[in-house]
């Protein structure tokens, strides 16, 4: 049976600083507080397949699941999520330009559940929407001060371009990190910054 429902925020970042927020693996373990570990298992310019362990709630108790990114049409984004008990949580992630610096966010969510879940759908729902409005006040600042970032300039990870008039910060995937980052777990396809 599926559970189907959509999110919406917008957020003070263009649609790069939220896509280089969303497929900035690194700050899973850093910036969230409901993940207790991420490892990458498989990266490359368009998916990322990660091992995470996220933390059940009302309980001190971290679970397993595999957590899967995909671009899809537009730059957006496909997450899909292994959970307990066989469900599969799919979300499809929109990005819709309001203006240069502002982003609508929509999150179209999609519950793969068995038959027997289904009484709890306001419950899942619940959970959901309450794990969804933690990773976004935990990720706000983090936009946006990638956003300032990018204003003044930031290029890449070597240094900022240093003008007003710099070329637009475009995110290019898979965004690089050090060779060393606490993420890396046998993936021989990142790519690591010198």
């Amino acid at each position: 049976m599926e559970i189907k429902f959509t999110i919406e925020r917008t957020v003070d970042a263009s649609k790069d600083v939220c896509l280089w927020n969303t497929w900035d693996h690194e700050h899973l373990f850093y910036v969230h507080q409901q993940f207790n570990s991420a490892k990458i298992i498989h990266e490359n310019a368009t998916s990322a397949v990660m091992e995470t362990y996220i933390k059940i709630p009302f309980v001190p108790k971290y679970m397993r699941s595999i957590h899967c990114l995909f671009e899809i049409a537009d730059r957006n984004v496909l997450v899909i999520d292994t959970m307990p008990f066989g469900i599969i949580a799919q979300v499809e992630m929109i990005y819709e330009v309001i203006s240069e610096k502002k982003t609508k966010l929509i999150n179209n969510y999609n519950l793969d559940v068995p038959f027997f879940f289904y009484p709890a759908k306001p419950i899942m729902k619940y959970f959901i929407q309450k794990w969804n409005n933690i990773n976004w006040m935990e990720d706000m600042p983090l936009k946006l001060r990638r956003q300032k970032a990018v204003d003044l300039g930031f290029r890449d990870f070597r240094g900022i371009v240093g003008s007003e008039n710099a070329p637009k910060q475009i995110v290019r995937l898979p965004i690089p990190r050090s060779k060393d980052s606490i993420i890396n777990h046998g993936c021989s396809d990142s790519i690591a910054i010198d």
